[in-house]
């Protein structure tokens, strides 16, 4: 057993299996956006947060509608724990 123990022991200790990533810089020279370079809006939030919420509700009632369905084509179709028949006679 000391040789497999000895085994493991020298993978582990090899430098690929200790390797930490170094990360570098995606690109050169960025620089984080400023406040002043930020463009203002163009349209006021409520119409936007309406538009939103309406496609949200449609989405919303539609994953209902599809749920309900799938309920119902689930219970009217599939045998859930019949009657034993062949059992009965």
């Amino acid at each position: 057993m000391s040789r497999v123990f000895k085994t493991a022991n020298l993978l582990l200790r090899s430098s690929q299996s200790i390797r930490v990533p170094v990360r570098g810089k995606a690109v050169q020279g960025y620089a984080r956006p400023s406040i002043d370079e930020i463009g203002v809006p163009t349209e006021p939030w409520k119409r936007v947060y309406d538009k939103n919420q309406t496609r949200f509700l449609a989405q919303l009632l539609g994953g209902a509608t599809s749920l309900a369905v799938a309920l119902f084509v689930f219970v009217t179709e599939v045998n859930r724990n019949p009657t034993p028949a062949h059992l009965l006679k």
